[in-house]
């Protein structure tokens, strides 16, 4: 999650470990992690970060195949640039995202996140770079906020 400073001009910290985090709307900028004791400040998680979310609510239970608390892998996702015209007039621009890998093999955008999870950061271990999203398979799923 740390693009996102760079990208919407916002401040950030990085995670501590073993510190609770919430979920969050900033305005004019989405939805993100914030501590507990100061949700004004988006926090910069790195990638590889392992999360545990408690509180999960029922609809994203289902979805994701997991119980109300589970341990996930915090990764930021890059996508290449189009390189034909028309990918690059049709396509979004959209190079990367901040998804969790859970443990079931489902993964979920961050800015999904419904607030009433809860998330602990228990290692803030920064893990191998992920390979260009078209490499890699990962099952989206949507749900309601």
């Amino acid at each position: 999650m740390c693009w996102y400073s760079q990208h919407e001009r916002i401040d950030t910290r990085k995670a501590i470990e073993g510190e609770e985090l919430i979920v969050r709307d900033f305005p004019a900028h989405g939805r993100w992690l914030a501590s507990a004791v100061d949700p004004g400040t988006p926090v910069c998680i790195p990638n590889g970060c392992k999360l545990r979310l408690t509180n999960i609510p029922r609809n994203l239970q289902k979805e994701l195949k997991v119980g109300t608390e589970v341990v996930a892998e915090f990764r930021e996702i890059y996508q290449r640039q189009p390189q034909s015209l028309l990918a690059k007039i049709f396509l979004p621009p959209r190079l990367s995202f901040d998804v969790l890998l859970f443990p079931t093999g489902r993964s979920l955008e961050v800015s999904m996140l419904s607030f009433e999870v809860k998330v602990d950061v228990l290692s803030s271990a920064v893990a191998s770079p992920v390979p260009p999203a078209e490499d890699i398979e990962i099952e989206r799923i949507y749900v309601d906020r």
